[in-house]
């Protein structure tokens, strides 16, 4: 097995643990009754409620996504038609991979602490969600770091037509979305912190969807004009 496939589900079987050793920890410290918060609205207030039984069963389930996800991470590479460009660009797929669980072990770790904070009256829960947001948002910032290092592949990057159809544009759209994807991420982590309400977390869906449409409507006009749009020439970042 490839070396970055190893350290990623070595870094993903550390999440896991540590997921999971939240979930013990946290099970025995819910609080008694039905309203104990599963999950929260985009203005960051809880939206719906649960016991006890309900709220263990939430925090298994975490841990187990994230072991789904880690074995598509692991998997999806070897089925890939070109992974020997997924094996050059490995650093960018192992860059996202553990960001990614990063991140799923952040949320893990505020849902729990909200559930197990739920009764006290000066828990603010917007608080916890604000957080969640930003460690999305410096997810973005990393993925869109390492996208201009990518090669053309169908597991990772900016997959349209147009893209896995053209080196040249699969290059020059990966040049264009980087900073954009680092922008939408460095708005949405001032966002977290800066707005209230519904846009706490509407923001950072308007900002990745911009900067996601505008770089495939740029891989269709890169693509129109390419010599390779149709053989292919190899052209390399």
């Amino acid at each position: 097995m490839k070396s970055h496939i190893m350290i990623g589900l070595a870094w993903s079987l550390l999440v896991i643990a540590a997921m999971a050793g939240i979930t013990l920890y946290a099970g025995g410290l819910l609080p008694e009754g039905d309203r104990i918060p599963l999950h929260f609205g985009p203005d960051g207030q809880p939206d719906r409620f649960g016991d006890r039984a309900e709220a263990l069963t939430l925090l298994w389930l975490l841990p187990g996504i994230m072991a789904g996800v880690s074995l598509i991470m692991a998997i999806a590479p070897l089925l890939d038609p070109r992974r020997d460009n997924v094996r050059i660009g490995r650093r960018a797929y192992l860059a996202v991979w553990v960001a990614v669980s990063t991140v799923m072990l952040f949320v893990h770790a505020g849902t729990a602490y909200a559930m197990v904070n739920s009764t006290s009256p000066s828990f603010e829960t917007t608080g916890i969600v604000r957080w969640i947001i930003a460690a999305c948002a410096l997810l973005f910032i990393i993925m869109g770091n390492y996208l201009p290092k990518t090669r053309s592949s169908f597991v990772f990057g900016i997959r349209t037509p147009w893209t896995l159809s053209s080196d040249l544009a699969w290059e020059k759209t990966h040049r264009l979305a980087g900073p954009l994807f680092m922008l939408a991420g460095a708005l949405s982590l001032a966002g977290a912190f800066l707005l209230d309400g519904i846009w706490l977390a509407l923001q950072m869906t308007v900002w990745v969807l911009a900067a996601a449409l505008v770089s495939s409507v740029y891989s269709y006009l890169v693509w129109r004009t390419a010599e390779d749009r149709d053989t292919g020439s190899r052209h390399l970042v």
